[in-house]
């Protein structure tokens, strides 16, 4: 050791009490270091004012990386959402010209079997159907004859050929509509009992052939 320090003093003593501290040699402390001149028994740190700015500094600083990291998430959505149009842009374009390439499609099926009660219902329906638009034909027909005058030079035909001006007219609207109306009836009975037994006749075939082949297409 080159400097020489006085022993220390025992324990219970007061010697080392009086001993002058100006003998033990001084330590330069440096300018805002925080810590006392002359040693380091009594140094404090002092924490100041600057410790609030730190902190203050640490809050601003953590909100600007969270702004710039939402910024930047944002921008990402928006990258990939515009990536995602796109591809389905593309996928629609291709998905047509696909269809507009491509040969329609058909199918080839089999009627082998016809429901009689379906064609029953459907034949009924039908047959009353035409029996009013058979009624319509025969009155716009019996219009047409009437204002033309064919009726009444038949009618004067026959009173001439019988002699007999008390003979009635053979052709009246009553008779005309009544004939009308007699033979709708006897048409929709017999189109029912046909289209019922038709269907019936066919099944039948069907189950000894194997039925009717169809082939179904797409429109182009």
């Amino acid at each position: 050791m080159t400097q020489g320090y006085p022993p220390p003093p025992a324990r219970g003593s007061n010697a080392g009490a009086d001993q002058d501290t100006a003998t033990l040699p001084k330590i330069p402390v440096p300018q805002g270091s925080g810590q006392q001149q002359g040693g380091w028994s009594g140094s404090t740190v002092s924490s100041g004012p600057g410790s609030e700015d730190g902190s203050g500094g640490g809050f601003s600083a953590k909100l600007a990386s969270a702004a710039a990291t939402a910024t930047s998430a944002a921008s990402t959505a928006r990258g990939a959402m515009k990536t995602a149009a796109g591809e389905a842009e593309n996928r629609a374009g291709r998905g047509r010209s696909g269809r507009g390439s491509r040969q329609p499609r058909r199918a080839r099926l089999t009627l082998s079997h016809i429901n009689v009660y379906s064609v029953f219902k459907f034949s009924c329906v039908l047959a009353i159907a035409l029996f009013f638009v058979w009624l319509i034909m025969v009155g716009v027909l019996y219009g047409i004859l009437d204002i033309s005058g064919v009726f009444d030079k038949v009618n004067e035909a026959v009173h001439t050929i019988s002699g007999d001006g008390k003979t009635g007219d053979v052709v009246t609207g009553s008779l005309v509509f009544g004939g009308a109306i007699i033979i709708g009836a006897v048409n929709i009975v017999l189109f029912i009992a046909l289209s019922t037994i038709g269907a019936m006749v066919y099944n039948l075939c069907a189950d000894l052939v194997g039925g009717a082949e169809v082939t179904l297409s797409e429109r182009e």
